[in-house]
């Protein structure tokens, strides 16, 4: 290893630098303090002490401080072995979910496709068979456009498109959009915008503020049963403040910071009762710092969530 050859070169350079200086010094002050040659015989020995003590101190020293070097390199492999075992136990968690995300779908596309060949293919159930493909075809293409997205931001290949538009525009859009969900579940749904006139006006990426809102309204709709869900906008200090609330299961304070990383979800048991890859709140993360902004959460287990994202003010644009 190249600290031990590092180490062993400095002991070798200090040892030798020290015992020709010690002896230069040591015979050019005998010439003058002892011209006694029973003298200078005493002052050899005890300066052949002298230097054995002073090289044993100093090898030690420099012995002690290779050792802790050597040691806190240890532990930041070992932590870094950690961390690679619980990335891979991850990826390896993540990967039998999309398995399950992707085949789920598939068989049920492929199963309700052989019945609509059958011959003996009931015609008043066609309507709700072409239902049944049509909702297993749109859960594949989110897991394979969550896919896409994940491995651009991987790639740092994602950019920023900035576009003009209106705040209460995008968010009534987004109410009408899950609103016929929100009511499939008997979920009370409400609008919330608390921003005056001149802040509804905004210069950013509308498809990656869209993108992570939906991502909020999706999760609340998936995990609630009962009770409000609330999508709603309002200003902060210097900021702007985005929130969905909602009235459902909650998220484990052991795992709230750990909840927007990749290929980690709230509950590995959930993927068996809800489907979902588990990359979203990880692309709305890094949506959201594209964006120049923040996001977190604040949640209760079985009182429910509310998930929040705040963009800088400096986005509103200011009327002339």
């Amino acid at each position: 290893m190249n600290w031990k050859r590092d180490f062993e070169f400095r002991i070798t350079c200090i040892y030798l630098i020290l015992g020709i200086i010690w002896i230069l010094t040591s015979d050019f002050l005998v010439k003058f303090l002892a011209p006694d040659i029973n003298k200078v015989s005493q002052f050899q020995s005890f300066k052949g002490v002298v230097f054995v003590l002073l090289s044993a101190c100093v090898i030690y020293l420099l012995a002690r401080h290779y050792r802790n070097k050597q040691q806190v390199i240890k532990k930041r492999l070992i932590k870094a072995r950690k961390k690679a075992e619980n990335n891979e136990r991850l990826k390896s968690a993540f990967l039998a979910n999309l398995s399950h995300e992707v085949r789920t779908p598939m068989n049920g596309i492929l199963g309700f496709v052989s019945l609509l060949e059958d011959p003996d293919f009931q015609k008043e159930e066609h309507s709700s068979y072409l239902k049944y493909v049509k909702m297993s075809s749109e859960r594949m293409l989110m897991t394979l456009n969550d896919i896409i997205e994940i491995s651009h931001i991987e790639s740092n290949l994602m950019e920023v498109q900035i576009t003009e538009f209106n705040l209460r525009e995008l968010l009534s859009q987004l109410y009408e959009l899950y609103l016929p969900a929100a009511n499939d579940k008997q979920l009370n749904f409400e609008l919330d915008i608390q921003l005056s006139d001149d802040k509804l006006l905004v210069s950013t990426d509308r498809y990656k503020l869209e993108s992570i809102l939906k991502n909020f309204v999706k999760n609340a709709l998936k995990f609630s049963s009962a009770g409000t869900i609330v999508l709603g906008a309002k200003a902060s200090k210097s900021e702007l403040e985005f929130f969905v609330k909602d009235n459902g299961i909650g998220i484990p304070s052991r795992l709230q910071k750990k909840i927007f990383d990749r290929f980690v979800q709230g509950d590995s048991t959930i993927t068996r009762s809800y489907e979902g890859s588990g990359l979203g709140l990880a692309i709305a993360k890094a949506y959201a710092g594209l964006l120049g902004g923040t996001i977190g959460l604040e949640s209760e287990e079985d009182k429910g969530s509310t998930f929040w994202l705040k963009l800088p003010d400096s986005l509103i644009v200011k009327p002339v």
